[in-house]
């Protein structure tokens, strides 16, 4: 039942994702909790291998509708694949709990500042100086660490991070598919040591999740406005918080 379900449910997690330029860890890896999956041998592993192939998903549908900004995507993609594994190596010094509450209240910050972000005009495009692409290298660097640790990657947290240095939502999400990929992939690698997989379950949940995020990608791309898709992701956020919230005070 678990190998019809799961897929299933990441096709649709892959869907929003693809959406908001993301991987699809950042909302993977709880769900995939509530299965009482191992979190840092199975889920971490597992979220960021899917993370990587639904980010390459999305950034070909971007890509294609020429709303890639590469000045900014390019050097954050080279910044965060190369300290994404900074974050791997650090998390075998900290519990699991204690990862998920930084999780969660990290969650809950970026829904605030995703629900109520600066004015966005998708009929013009915005003024991203080179100031401006400086400071998302800048703090490019601290992210990737921060989300190697979380076992997420990076896209969750770059995509909030953009938008508050003047991108539209719809322009950083764009470029977070670009930059999640490779930071995705190098984290996994760290990770494969120690990894424990079901090699059907991931063969299987790999082909829907890609679908999901290209189907996901291209809807947004000609249908949704920069601030709906802040508040969607917004809400999205305060749902993963509230959930993995519940279950840390509950144990």
């Amino acid at each position: 039942m678990l190998y019809f379900v799961i897929p299933l449910l990441l096709f649709v997690l892959s869907f929003l994702a693809g959406m908001m330029g993301l991987g699809v860890a950042f909302i993977a890896t709880p769900v995939l909790g509530l299965f009482g999956f191992e979190l840092k041998h199975v889920i971490m592993p597992w979220s960021l291998w899917l993370n990587g192939l639904t980010a390459i998903s999305g950034a070909v549908a971007y890509a294609r509708a020429k709303m890639v900004d590469w000045r900014t995507a390019t050097p954050l993609l080279i910044i965060t694949t190369a300290l994404a594994p900074v974050g791997v190596w650090l998390l075998q010094f900290v519990p699991t709990t204690i990862v998920w509450w930084i999780y969660a209240f990290v969650l809950v910050f970026l829904a605030y500042r995703m629900a109520f972000p600066p004015k966005m005009d998708d009929s013009k495009a915005p003024v991203i100086t080179d100031r401006t692409r400086l400071k998302a290298g800048l703090l490019s660097a601290v992210i990737a660490v921060f989300a190697g640790f979380l076992g997420v990657g990076p896209g969750f947290l770059l995509m909030p991070t953009l938008v508050m240095l003047g991108y539209t939502a719809r322009l950083a999400a764009a470029a977070n598919s670009v930059i999640v990929t490779l930071p995705s992939f190098s984290a996994f690698i760290t990770h494969l040591g120690s990894a424990n997989f079901d090699w059907l379950m991931l063969g299987v949940s790999s082909v829907t999740s890609l679908i999901g995020a290209w189907l996901g990608a291209r809807f947004m791309a000609k249908r949704v406005k920069s601030l709906t898709l802040s508040r969607i992701f917004a809400a999205a956020l305060v749902l993963l918080a509230v959930q993995r919230l519940l279950i840390l005070l509950g144990g």
